[in-house]
Parts: C-alpha cells; structure tokens; sequence
C-alpha cells in the first residue's frame, strides 16, 4: 500500500484551481514523509495512472457547499456519492473512477471551499490571501489520518 495526495482542478478557473496550488506548497513535506503527490489538473487519465489498487489515497479538490471560502471538508472516499444524473466521458470526476474501477482503494477527499470561479488565472484575493492557512489545514488533515 503506497499513501498517494491527489489534486485536481483547473488553475484557468479561478479558485478551481485551489488544490493545485496547495499541492503544490505541501509537495516538499509530503515527499519527505515518503508520501506520493500527483498533480492531476483536469487530466482524469494521468490522475487514475497513478492509482494502484490498495493504495490509500487522499483527493484534493475544490467544492463549494455555500459555506466560507477556504473551509476543508473532509469526506471518506466510501461515503462519496456521484451526485450527477448524467452519463457522459464529461460527467465522472476522477472519485467516480476509483470507485469504480479501484475496490480496494481507500482514502479521503478534502475540499476546499472556493470564493470564486471564473475564467481567470490565479486564485481570488480571499483565498490568495489565506493559502498559507488553507495548506497547513490540509497538511494537518492528511497527517491525522496517516
């Protein structure tokens, strides 16, 4: 069993890219704990590659559940539901596919409530402004469930 981090999003959007760059400031302290870290974007294929079955596997990736921009939620991967009614290549999320496909995959998605999305680089000034935080929380969240 390897322990693997995932981020997904689209760094093009706004605050959808949240993950991204969380990732990105925790990737150093992750490796150092021998754990994976993928930055899977929006590509569902090189983010499922990634996958082996048993591995445990946290996703990170950007929700908006009305609550405060930057809030982590956290959510086991065996409670995950596909909320979608429709059956396109375009309508699986790359959870969809683990569960799927990958039944000895264990793990968590951690989200993080966005402020913004819109066709804009970068991250909205709320977030911006509190990545730091937002990535010790993630850190910390990852680590207690180790």
């Amino acid at each position: 069993m390897k322990i693997k981090v995932i981020a997904v999003g689209n760094t093009l959007m706004e605050d959808d890219g949240v993950a991204i760059v969380v990732l990105e400031k925790l990737k150093k302290k992750l490796i150092k704990r021998n754990i994976g870290v993928v930055i899977g974007e929006t590509d569902l294929g090189y983010a499922i590659s990634s996958i082996e079955d048993g591995d445990f596997v946290f996703f990170i990736d950007a929700v908006y559940y009305g609550t405060k921009p930057g809030e982590i939620t956290v959510t086991s991967l065996k409670k995950y539901e596909h909320k979608k009614k429709n059956y396109s290549q375009h309508g699986y999320s790359v959870m969809d596919l683990v569960k799927l496909y990958f039944k000895a995959v264990k793990g968590y998605i951690i989200g993080i409530e966005v402020a913004e999305i819109d066709f804009k680089y970068g991250l909205s000034i709320i977030l911006k402004d509190n990545i730091d935080i937002i990535s010790k929380n993630v850190f910390k969240e990852i680590t207690s469930r180790i």
